[in-house]
């Protein structure tokens, strides 16, 4: 049983109240957008920008935990680590070769910015580093396992709140694909030391993924679960190699304090 002291539980409730809050702004969001008409476009947009600058302020303002930019590891390490960046980037200038409508390309893009800055800094920024203090002990890769996990989970449910515009089915599956997104996303920050790692990645996935199926949604538009569950899998054995062993004891803990 890990024992919460008064910082971890101050950190603990801090995490929850974010969650709930951001819940509760997404759905607010949403239904005052729908009720003034606007278009997709800027709805994202909006929505984004006003939840980064809420949370922004929140963090500095009260729960102040630092979100990293700087890198821990040298040029050479990060070219290892930035192996799944680089894959999406290449895989996005192959889909630009492709005849695609100005209004899904604008689309794909303010949806990637949106993602890629505000929830990584909520999610791997603010909560992450939250957690690894929360589930600080004598165990380094237990504090990492429990908080990457958590932080995953918490990441997966944050998209339940998108049935309120898509199907039980799509957002069923959006979960579970953000959840295990979630587990590389984390692995980024952690080796990396640097939020700008899981920004770019997580922009450049939901960018690719809006390209290619009109939604964020993997299975839109598909007659089959199982492409999705082996990407599942990959994401999750691309999240243990990089968390495996050798490699958390090169995670500089104090980095994310």
């Amino acid at each position: 049983m890990i024992g919460l002291e008064d910082s971890p539980k101050r950190d603990l409730w801090q995490v929850i109240s974010l969650f709930v809050l951001v819940v509760i702004l997404l759905i607010g969001i949403y239904f005052g957008e729908t009720a003034l008409g606007m278009g997709e476009i800027s709805q994202i947009a909006v929505q984004e920008i006003l939840l980064f600058i809420i949370f922004f302020g929140l963090n500095y303002f009260w729960t102040k935990q630092p979100v990293k930019l700087g890198l821990t590891v040298s040029f050479r390490k990060l070219i290892p680590i930035s192996v799944p960046i680089i894959v999406i980037v290449l895989f996005i200038l192959f889909i630009m070769l492709g005849k695609h409508t100005t209004h899904t390309m604008v689309l794909a893009t303010v949806s990637g910015l949106g993602a890629g800055i505000f929830e990584e800094y909520l999610f791997r920024g603010i909560i992450l580093g939250k957690l690894l203090k929360v589930f600080s002990g004598p165990s380094k890769g237990k504090t990492i396992a429990y908080a990457v996990i958590v932080t995953s989970l918490l990441f997966g449910c944050i998209h339940a709140v998108n049935s309120a515009s898509q199907s039980i089915l799509e957002t069923g599956i959006q979960i579970l694909n953000a959840a295990f997104l979630g587990a590389i996303l984390a692995a980024l920050y952690l080796r990396s030391g640097s939020i700008i790692a899981p920004m770019l990645f997580h922009g450049c996935w939901d960018f690719t993924t809006f390209v290619v199926t009109g939604s964020t949604t993997l299975a839109s538009g598909s007659t089959s679960i199982a492409p999705v569950i082996g990407l599942w899998v990959v994401f999750l054995l691309i999240a243990l190699y990089y968390l495996r062993k050798s490699k958390i004891k090169e995670i500089d803990l104090k980095h994310f304090e």
